[in-house]
């Protein structure tokens, strides 16, 4: 059942069901960002719908209900003891609160636990929170496409968002602090970069895919001295064997092999010896300038994970924009909340809760020159951000980040917040001027 949860096709057939329950219902008439970032969806993707698409989304509406319902069984299943026991809350009336957010908001089963919408006050606001497949389904593509209604430039950074090599090639020619990368792997062949001695430096490693996301076959191999590395699941090898593996592992996908960063001394504590890294959420705003709206502190829980990703078991802290400080933190694998939030960090009791970030002002800088200088032509950009003893480092950009992670983390929607307004401004403008060329 949980691994149901985790699967790529799980997510994209919730995304198109939420889409098609999201398309037909009715939304309050009033004027406030939520609502027009909901009603853009509503009119401008449905326009783009092509016909046999339509007759299939109407096809398949009577089974929604039954689908709904399934869904409430299984997330309930997972969830709905642990909720219970926290709130007092009975299960009859989780499901049927359920019921009536998926009817009423489009929002499934999930993200009831995901969002914790089984708190009364904050499923008042359901109707505030951004979808995730109202910006994955077609919001980020219309403003990508039209420069949030801006001119289009003659060259775009989108190429770069995607290639992890091109991303940091535009970094160092705008001077952005990122990564370094010694050698790529692809198709059995080996690329030296920023290494070149022979085979591999004797140091700490981090491979992960060059087109890779959310972490996926990524490996780190520490070294252990006299010409011996030990890869995070125990496995040693030498340097021309590590070498061999990847040359044979490069056939299916291209690696990058990239020194192992270490968190700021000031943070060495939180993440378990993975490096952690801020997701940080830059939109352009009514000036023209781009502004951070919010941003949420990543961490590892398990020892054998080698990177922090929030979908695959790690925790995750809000960030004050502002002072640097940071919340509660908590997981969110599809709305499993049996472990509830952290004050401090499980393994070592290294507080979580009021922690200070180091080199904040200059991580809030180097965000907004990057999106500024390097990638202007993106109205909404998800970063990922180290901090390291050197200072902020970018390590991965994303031009269509996941609103679930914020919004949990945040413990609210962001639809009528600072993000939400700058989203309904660009929307706006995106549409009037998608209009008038037609």
């Amino acid at each position: 059942m949980l691994k149901i949860v985790s699967d790529w096709s799980f997510d994209r057939i919730t995304r198109e069901l939420s889409g098609a329950m999201w398309t037909f219902s009715r939304l309050p008439d009033d004027s406030s960002a939520a609502t027009f970032v909901h009603r853009c969806f509503q009119r401008e993707i449905w326009h783009e719908v092509k016909l046999r698409e339509r007759i299939a989304i109407w096809a398949a509406l009577p089974l929604v209900p039954l689908v709904v319902v399934v869904l409430a069984a299984i997330f309930t299943s997972i969830n709905g003891q642990a909720i219970k026991k926290r709130t007092g809350k009975g299960i009859i009336r989780q499901v049927r609160e359920q019921l009536g957010v998926s009817l009423r908001h489009a929002i499934l089963p999930p993200w009831y636990y995901i969002f914790e919408l089984h708190d009364d006050d904050k499923r008042q606001r359901a109707c505030e929170y951004v979808n995730r497949f109202e910006m994955k389904s077609g919001l980020y593509r219309i403003l990508r496409d039209h420069n949030g209604g801006l001119p289009i430039p003659a060259e775009r950074s989108t190429a770069c968002i995607k290639d992890k090599l091109c991303f940091m090639s535009r970094c160092r020619k705008f001077g952005i602090a990122t990564a370094p990368a010694l050698l790529s792997v692809a198709k059995g062949e080996v690329k030296a970069l920023d290494w070149s001695g022979p085979g591999l430096p004797e140091i700490d490693l981090f491979v992960k895919p060059l087109h890779g996301q959310n972490g996926k076959n990524a490996t780190r191999w520490d070294y252990l001295g006299s010409g011996q590395y030990r890869r995070n699941d125990g496995k040693r090898a030498t340097a021309d064997e590590v070498l061999e593996d990847l040359r044979q592992a490069s056939q299916r996908r291209a690696f990058l092999v990239q020194p192992r960063l270490v968190n700021h001394r000031e943070i060495a504590d939180l993440g378990n010896g993975t490096l952690a890294t801020i997701r940080v959420m830059s939109c352009r705003d009514e000036q023209g300038e781009f502004e951070v709206t919010n941003a949420v502190f990543r961490m590892a829980q398990n020892g054998t994970v080698v990177v922090d990703n929030f979908h695959t078991g790690g925790i995750a802290a809000n960030v004050d924009i502002h002072t640097g400080e940071l919340g509660r933190a908590t997981c969110g694998a599809w709305g499993s909340t049996v472990d509830g939030w952290y004050e401090q960090y499980y393994e070592n009791g290294a507080q979580i809760l009021h922690r200070k970030l180091p080199c904040w002002p200059e991580l809030i800088d180097l965000v907004r020159y990057a999106h500024g200088s390097a990638f202007s032509d993106q109205v909404v950009i998800g970063w990922d951000v180290a901090l390291l003893d050197s200072g902020p480092c970018m390590i991965a950009i994303n031009k269509a980040p996941d609103f679930d992670m914020i919004q949990r983390i945040g413990s609210g929607p962001v639809g009528n917040e600072r993000l939400g307004k700058l989203l309904a401004f660009n929307l706006r403008r995106t549409v009037e001027a998608k209009h008038r060329s037609l």
